[in-house]
């Protein structure tokens, strides 16, 4: 299916602005739960054999460990702790209520949003440095980030799912962090799997599907991975299929970040693949023959609604242009092709 211009509908310039005003907010809040990210979960003075020692927890499951007597300086250790946790906390809580303000705003403008059990994913993923530096947000639920990429709501393809798929994107092209600018250093970062049971404890790895994980209510998490991206880390419990060669086409290209409001006020960070490869992903999955049958028409509705929002809105940001058509893969050529001759389009110069 063609999908005109018309059938879109563009952002206001009031709706441009408040989007604008809760990336900055989330910009903020992100800053501040960073910030006690990396301070120890607590200090507290213990006293042994008539002294007292100043102890630190780093996390909530951590015993304490002794910083020493106290002293002018583990007193100022212990003050220094206090108030800068005492600061963030504020930082923290004064970006929750103004993202509260402006999500409340965005949702009345009836703006691409996010469920709240993925955005609690995605944030806690950001925090701890991993959004967009070793993973990327894939299938239906990237299509809220293109609709802001595109500054306008689509017609079709942002239907909600009860799952949440990932795709790996360390030391790759695709990653934030390609330049060696890692937010953290590898193997002090956490991985997916920790994040999730730091959310939920419940989350388990699926033994029949080992790239899936499953929480009590059976809600699904799935990591995918590029041939090119194995083996993944060993510490990383998820063990992705590793022939999915379409993978490989998502980690091509400029890839897209932005922050959406969440169904209950809250905002979400999104980093997804670029467009023109995502939608002509999406065409080629509709037509792979292993592919379910159920899912084949949803392929090709979405990629002929990411594609043409690319062709009208996203044309200084991700030209469609000859520079594009020498960079799609072989096994994309004809997937290209064929969108172009359906719409009687040709590469710009």
């Amino acid at each position: 299916m063609i999908y005109e211009k018309h059938q879109y509908l563009p952002f206001s310039s009031d709706a441009q602005r408040i989007a604008a005003n809760l990336e900055q907010a989330y910009s903020f809040w992100l800053s501040a739960r960073q910030s006690l990210q990396a301070l120890p979960a607590s200090m507290y003075w213990a006293e042994r054999s008539g002294t007292q020692y100043l102890y630190v927890k780093q996390n909530g499951t951590d015993n304490g460990t002794s910083h020493g007597a106290r002293s002018p300086e583990t007193e100022q250790t212990f003050a220094s702790f206090t108030e800068e946790k005492k600061q963030a906390l504020e930082r923290a809580a004064s970006a929750d209520a103004l993202i509260q303000t402006r999500a409340t705003l965005y949702r009345r403008l009836r703006m691409p949003t996010l469920p709240d059990k993925q955005a609690e994913i995605l944030r806690k993923l950001d925090i701890e440095g991993l959004l967009g530096t070793d993973l990327m947000v894939v299938g239906t639920n990237a299509f809220s980030g293109y609709e802001w990429a595109a500054n306008a709501i689509f017609p079709a393809g942002n239907e909600e799912t009860q799952d949440f798929d990932l795709t790996w994107c360390r030391d790759t092209p695709a990653s934030l962090t390609f330049a060696g600018t890692d937010f953290k250093k590898k193997g002090t970062r956490k991985t997916l799997f920790s994040v999730l049971r730091s959310i939920d404890p419940s989350y388990k790895i699926n033994p029949r599907k080992p790239y899936q994980a499953l929480d009590a209510d059976g809600y699904e998490v799935e990591l995918l991975a590029a041939p090119s991206c194995h083996p993944l880390p060993k510490e990383e419990a998820f063990l992705p299929m590793q022939t999915l060669i379409e993978q490989e086409w998502l980690l091509l290209g400029s890839p897209v970040s932005a922050v959406v409001a969440t169904e209950r006020g809250r905002a979400c960070p999104l980093t997804v693949p670029d467009p023109r490869f995502m939608g002509l992903h999406k065409l080629w999955l509709a037509d792979k023959p292993e592919r379910n049958p159920v899912k084949r028409d949803k392929d090709r509705r979405q990629g002929d609604v990411l594609l043409d929002a690319v062709r009208h809105f996203m044309v200084a940001s991700h030209p469609l242009n000859v520079d594009f058509l020498f960079s799609v893969p072989d096994d994309l050529r004809h997937t290209f092709d064929a969108w172009c001759a359906e719409r009687q389009f040709i590469p710009a110069a």
